[in-house]
């Protein structure tokens, strides 16, 4: 199969690539530039996975999906786990939750982060739970629902160690405290607290330390709930767990667990071994734009921090740090070619990188490059490239653009290309 793709616009590629292989669209072409492959089988994969660790239970998976789903693509990520069963997701901002509605996604959606209170009405029509950052803004968010004639459904903070959103309880007098201002919040008019929260600050350590800490957070958030419950006041959710909680840190008594990170095959710490195996769902590629050999002595890229020492073969890859490859990178990592690793030279620019092929057969303009993902039998993951520059798998993929055109696949078949502009 042979695709032309100049001169046709996204509605058209669409149509063109339905159906097509992966391997026939990695041969024939989109931009030829940079790209992402987003592999929903691994979703689904490490989705059923973590279904095991809550099975039986009274847990129910929230599918976190905030920042595009962690740079996935959050309307085929949300989309794919509705389909598999999922009917509770999380998101950062009333933005991404009425993005999600507009996907057509029917479950339930939690704003973790901050609404402005005179968004009230917004969270309402779109049934949108709204998480409550303090009490002062409990208040705001109810004098707003009530001018707009609209109940909101909230879920109450509990900071029981973050240090960072939520009714601080880090011992029993300010668990008691805390508690009674649950109170005061469920009686404020066209409020609905519908569950409490707390957020883990090391669950994804293993130090004895940590672990104590992290078990505080859990007595001390039970403590609350417990509390709350003795005023007579029903709760309906109760929450603590995210990703290193739900698997390492079980507590039955969560009837939500927060799934983010593992669901994209990645780990919440890179030091932390999980109880399950995990696939990452994003690849990221690109190509060789052009090969030179350069003479010994020669310098690449900006400052002159790298010269040849004897005749190289250079290759240039048409991508760089305004695509999310950080520049931090530079000098450290490799990428994969014809299923060979070759050393980044020089530093990574903002559309453009340089990578030393001298050892590497078959390599010409075109040549697909693997900067994340596997190619034979190499491969570079998120987490190890955050390893290199002192950061996370996080925000190695969040940091992906939307320059950088998603390509959805399943069944090794293209889905969905999503272009953000």
């Amino acid at each position: 199969i042979i695709i032309t793709l100049i001169q046709h616009d996204a509605l058209m590629l669409q149509n063109c690539l339905n159906g097509v292989s992966r391997k026939v669209y990695v041969m024939d072409d989109y931009l030829k530039r940079a790209w992402a492959e987003i592999n929903l089988d691994n979703l689904i994969y490490n989705l059923n996975e973590l279904k095991q660790r809550v099975n039986g239970n009274c847990t129910q998976i929230v599918g976190v999906v905030k920042a595009n789903a962690y740079g996935h693509d959050d309307k085929n990520i949300s989309l794919c786990m509705e389909a598999e069963g999922i009917s509770f997701f999380a998101v950062s901002n009333i933005k991404e939750a009425i993005n999600l509605r507009n996907y057509g996604i029917k479950g339930e959606i939690l704003v973790l982060g901050y609404t402005p209170p005179t968004y009230a009405q917004e969270l309402f029509r779109y049934d949108i739970i709204q998480a409550v950052v303090s009490e002062e803004y409990a208040k705001e968010l109810s004098e707003s629902a009530k001018k707009s004639g609209v109940v909101v459904k909230v879920h109450v903070g509990v900071d029981t160690g973050m240090g960072r959103i939520g009714l601080i309880a880090k011992g029993e007098d300010s668990c008691n405290k805390s508690a009674e201002t649950i109170r005061e919040i469920a009686d404020l008019p066209n409020i609905s607290v519908d569950g409490l929260f707390t957020h883990f600050a090391v669950a994804d350590s293993l130090q004895s330390d940590d672990s104590d800490y992290t078990n505080k957070q859990i007595t001390c958030f039970f403590r609350v709930c417990d509390l709350v419950r003795k005023m007579g006041i029903s709760i309906r959710h109760t929450h603590c767990l995210n990703s290193a909680g739900g698997l390492i840190h079980y507590d039955p008594r969560s009837t939500l667990v927060r799934f983010g990170i593992v669901l994209y095959g990645l780990l919440p710490d890179r030091g932390l071994a999980l109880p399950i195996t995990v696939k990452p769902v994003l690849s990221l590629k690109s190509v060789v734009s052009c090969i030179r050999k350069l003479t010994a002595g020669s310098y690449i890229s900006y400052g002159r921090t790298y010269i040849t020492d004897c005749d190289r073969l250079i290759a240039t890859v048409p991508i760089g740090y305004a695509d999310g490859y950080v520049r931090s990178l530079s000098g450290k990592a490799h990428v994969i070619v014809s299923g060979k690793k070759a050393p980044i030279v020089g530093r990574i620019c903002m559309d453009q990188l340089m990578v030393d092929v001298t050892d590497i057969a078959d390599v010409s303009e075109g040549s697909v490059v693997t900067l994340i993902g596997s190619d034979g039998e190499n491969s570079v993951t998120a987490d190890e490239l955050a390893g290199l520059c002192g950061t996370i798998g996080y925000e190695i993929v969040c940091g992906i653009s939307k320059r950088v055109p998603r390509i959805i696949y399943k069944d090794d078949k293209i889905i969905d290309v999503v272009e953000y502009y």
